[in-house]
């Protein structure tokens, strides 16, 4: 059976689980035990612990949960992992397609657990500030008696022979079960159920679970998204910015300007053919592309003409092929006080992907001269500081080999997850800026999303959630979302509920259950690439009828995916 798509008839022998003996706890019981561990800060994982916190009480009748999040970082310099530390700010929401947006606004959240996201954290379109929602964490973590654990570093983990019931599936699958993380500085903690959502899922990978190396089988182990370096500038607002974009474009316009000429020697594609830099600076009227606000907290570069500026004035050569760094087309989320680009990128490969990730997210040595150069350019052009982030922006990780079920790029192609399994519907590009993206086609898929691709086939009671999921390698261009890994950990901490109140393994849980207990008002409307203008319509009504009527216990033949 290919990874990278596990079909809906594999769901069988976990359903039938459910008809076997229980699931005992395990043996081994740590110095301290929980009702759940999370191990990792990163905004899903804390989001999930939130929920677990909420529908532990309702589904598994525990009135005072015990729920734990890890981490092996150093809080002082934030809470909240990818935001606080990494500094991203400028938050990729879901693209709700044109023809729902008469029912649908157009960035409308994929799940009520990322709507109390967003209020939490304080964003009102797309920007978060990294200081608010490491506040906003700490405090709700409090609020809800989570207990938070940081600086813990695992030296290795103690698992069990799971039943002889969780053994009763092909290649002896589920047939362990994970019981205890040792740690060097909190001993011995224990759990009855773990969820790993730490960025390159360095607790399965201790409890031995197989993974998926780099973006996928074959040629693509060896590749991995940019790494990218957040940095904010203080005392340059964006009509700075704009007018800072609009001088350099008529510089480089303007052939008797040498020293903007000369910034062209290292951009071939521009210097050979001036009309493909007229059609990448002007717009059909003769004036600059400038910064393209579309909210007002954000703003997008339509122009090369920063990058530009910024690899002449130093004489380096754009690109991640030629060169290990480059200063792309920025994010700039709108902050009070600074500005927060996500624009410089970095060259990167699976070998040193994973290298990052064992440093925390540091950034390595070479990096520095590239920062140190885009800092010199905003400061001679009227910011008063520039702040970088102390932890680089890791968009990927490798994923785990054997999920329940692949949330891969096909899947996702062809309409994700049957709609009985659904939590809800994501819509974005595949986004592999830099690297590998000028060799993937593009693709914006509409699709639905369930949990089943976070659960190992090899550990009963442990899930992974975040970009080391099981995406089947390409999926990984969607699922290193924030927003998507929120909103799959609320369904995964219902299943969570529902596993620890049943004592059954996680893929035990019924998902069609799971997606019934999902909040309503977030029903799914995932559809094949390339569907119809007659689809679309019954797509639309059918999500419109869902808000008088449950969810339909049948799939539509027009709607289901295709078979592998």
């Amino acid at each position: 059976m290919p990874l990278a798509q596990i079909p809906a008839a594999a769901y069988g022998p976990a359903y039938r689980l459910r008809q076997s003996p229980t699931d005992p706890s395990c043996r081994r019981q740590g110095e301290r035990h929980f009702d759940v561990i999370v191990y990792g800060d990163e905004p899903a994982g804390v989001m999930t612990a939130l929920e677990l916190s909420r529908q532990l009480p309702r589904l598994a009748g525990l009135a005072r949960p015990r729920i734990a999040l890890l981490t092996p970082s150093d809080l002082r310099a934030g809470l909240g992992g990818t935001i606080a530390r990494s500094g991203l700010a400028y938050l990729d929401r879901n693209q709700v397609p044109r023809d729902m947006w008469a029912v649908l606004p157009p960035f409308a959240p994929s799940s009520d657990l990322y709507r109390r996201f967003l209020r939490l954290t304080g964003v009102q379109q797309i920007a978060v500030d990294p200081r608010q929602a490491s506040r906003a964490f700490r405090l709700a973590l409090a609020r809800a008696r989570i207990t938070l654990l940081a600086g813990v570093e695992p030296t290795g983990t103690e698992l069990e022979r799971a039943a002889a019931a969780d053994r009763g599936t092909p290649q002896g699958e589920g047939s362990e079960r994970l019981c205890v993380i040792e740690t060097a500085g909190h001993g011995r903690l224990g759990a009855d159920l773990f969820i790993d959502a730490s960025l390159g899922a360095d607790l399965a990978h201790r409890a031995s679970v197989p993974f998926l190396r780099g973006l996928g089988p074959r040629g693509l182990s060896r590749e991995s998204i940019s790494l990218g370096w957040i940095f904010e500038v203080e005392g340059l607002s964006i009509t700075q910015l704009r007018n800072l974009e609009e001088q350099l474009t008529r510089r480089l316009l303007d052939r008797r300007d040498r020293e903007a000429q000369h910034w062209l020697v290292n951009w071939p594609a521009y210097r050979n053919n001036r009309q493909r830099l007229l059609a990448d600076l002007i717009d059909q009227r003769g004036n600059p592309l400038l910064l393209y606000s579309a909210t007002s907290d954000s703003a997008d570069q339509q122009s090369p003409a920063l990058s530009i500026a910024v690899h002449g004035e130093q004489g380096l050569a754009p690109g991640l092929r030629r060169a290990p760094a480059r200063m792309d087309a920025a994010n700039v989320a709108i902050l009070p006080d600074r500005l927060s680009f996500n624009a410089l990128l970095f060259r990167n490969s699976a070998d040193q992907n994973r290298e990052v990730i064992a440093r925390h997210g540091r950034p390595l040595g070479w990096m520095v001269p590239a920062a140190a150069d885009v800092e010199s350019f905003f400061l001679r052009h009227g910011a008063r500081r520039v702040h970088w982030m102390p932890e680089l922006y890791i968009r990927s990780a490798d994923q785990i080999a054997h999920p329940r079920m692949a949330l891969s790029a096909g899947l996702m192609a062809r309409g994700g997850v049957p709609r009985p399994e659904a939590l809800g519907t994501f819509s974005y590009h595949l986004d592999f800026r830099g690297g590998i993206s000028a060799y993937v086609p593009p693709a914006k898929p509409t699709f639905n999303f369930g949990y089943r691709h976070t659960l190992p086939r090899e550990v009963s009671n442990l899930a992974v959630l975040g970009p080391a999921s099981g995406f089947g390698g390409l999926g990984q261009g969607a699922g290193r979302i924030i927003e998507l890994n929120i909103s799959v950990g609320q369904g995964l901490a219902i299943a969570s509920a529902l596993a620890l109140s049943r004592r059954l393994p996680l893929a035990a849980v019924d998902p069609r259950e799971v997606a019934r207990l999902m909040p309503a008002g977030f029903a799914p409307y995932g559809r094949p690439s390339g569907s119809t203008a007659f689809s679309l319509f019954l797509g639309r009504l059918l999500y419109q009828l869902e808000s008088w009527f449950p969810r339909w216990p049948w799939e539509p033949r027009w709607h289901r995916p295709l078979a592998s």
